[in-house]
């Protein structure tokens, strides 16, 4: 029921485009899958196994031991400052060690995840949203899925000197259901719920969207989000296990780690997270530029969002809450980006937009 996008792409890999590669640094040993999937969980299980363990053997201890063992720490505290200190050698050793440079962005990124791995966990969930949503799924012959097909082949047709484009099999999947939402795999395997043509005026505006979400692809923001979660989890283990063996009641113990895993959030997860989507919405008008997209579109799709919607968290004061930027921040930087847009377009032969563009309707399918 999942048809292959385009029929060429099935063999794209194979000719000869000039691809700039990721400069990257020295290779090392790729990292198991299960560290990156589950380091999160994993990893905070251990910090109160560890800490309540380390801090209900040292209440059962005497008195006189207690303080026997606080003497051999103060004797022996050189060593423990060195432990630490070879210990953030190595941390650093880690991070250096995976550095990789994007050449669409020049940015800098720790990436430990190899595209392989990327691929394999791309796979196991492609298969199980398959699962997931059987029996909804739009057929192929579909008017509305020939359409969002065409709309998919065009941009990856246009972009397919980037390797991120060309070494993949893509495929679509349209799903009928009212859900507001896209995504694409790392796998390549892209999804499109109906719900969300009812919210595009026209096809530009859905091809801005797959656009969107193919660059977050193409900047392997999958494989950077769970380096990063892996890393941020093993620098944070010592402190949370150390939370664990100074407050003397698990009440308080787990108000205090929620409250540190929260703060740990606002302050490091959700600011990169915000980051990568504006990321990816700059390189995704790159990405509709090529393919002669409207891309004056995108600002306006924003703009419609901002007003169609109740969350509090689209508010602009409250998006250091949320994961994605509100809709006015991303229409104010869409439309900064508009005029190297449309000279990108002038670059690669589009046709010339008229100043009321006649684009095809997602209502007339």
């Amino acid at each position: 029921m999942i048809r292959k996008i385009a029929g060429s792409f099935m063999t794209i890999s194979k000719l000869p485009y000039i691809v700039r590669t990721l400069k990257t640094s020295q290779k090392r040993e790729k990292l198991p899958i299960i560290l990156f999937t589950l380091i999160k969980p994993i990893a905070r299980i251990t910090s109160y196994v560890l800490g309540r363990n380390v801090r209900g053997a040292w209440i059962k201890l005497p008195q006189k031991q207690q303080r026997t063992y606080i003497e051999i720490m103060k004797a022996n505290r050189g060593k423990f400052l060195l432990s630490g200190f070879f210990s953030g050698v190595g941390l650093y050793y880690l991070y250096e060690s995976h550095i990789q440079y994007c050449p669409m962005t020049g940015r800098r990124k720790f990436v430990a995840l190899t595209p392989d791995q990327a691929r394999k966990i791309g796979e196991a969930n492609f298969t199980q949203i398959l699962e997931e949503v059987e029996g909804i799924i739009v057929p192929e012959t579909d008017p509305v899925y020939l359409q969002i097909s065409k709309v998919a082949n065009a941009i990856l047709h246009a972009n397919r000197d980037l390797r991120q484009i060309y070494d993949k099999t893509w495929t679509l999947t349209v799903i009928d259901a009212p859900v507001v939402n896209a995504f694409v795999l790392p796998s390549g395997n892209i999804f499109v719920y109906t719900g969300l043509l009812k919210t595009c005026d026209n096809y530009d505006e859905v091809g801005i969207v797959l656009s969107h979400e193919i660059a977050h692809v193409v900047l392997g923001h999958v494989e950077e989000k769970l380096t990063r979660t892996s890393f941020l989890q093993m620098v944070l283990l010592v402190p949370m296990s150390l939370l664990w063996v100074l407050i003397p009641h698990d009440g308080i113990g787990f108000l205090t780690t929620w409250f540190f895993n929260s703060v740990a959030d606002i302050m490091l997860e959700l600011p990169f997270s915000r980051f990568m989507e504006i990321e990816a919405d700059d390189v995704g008008l790159v990405l509709a530029a090529k393919a002669c997209l409207d891309v004056r579109k995108a600002p306006e799709f924003w703009s419609k969002m901002s007003l169609n919607r109740d969350d509090a968290l689209q508010n602009e004061d409250l998006e250091f809450f949320s994961t994605h930027p509100a809709d006015k921040t991303r229409q104010e930087n869409l439309e900064n980006k508009i005029e190297n847009a449309l000279k990108i377009r002038t670059v690669c032969g589009c046709e010339e937009l008229s100043r009321k563009s006649k684009t095809k309707s997602t209502r007339s399918s």
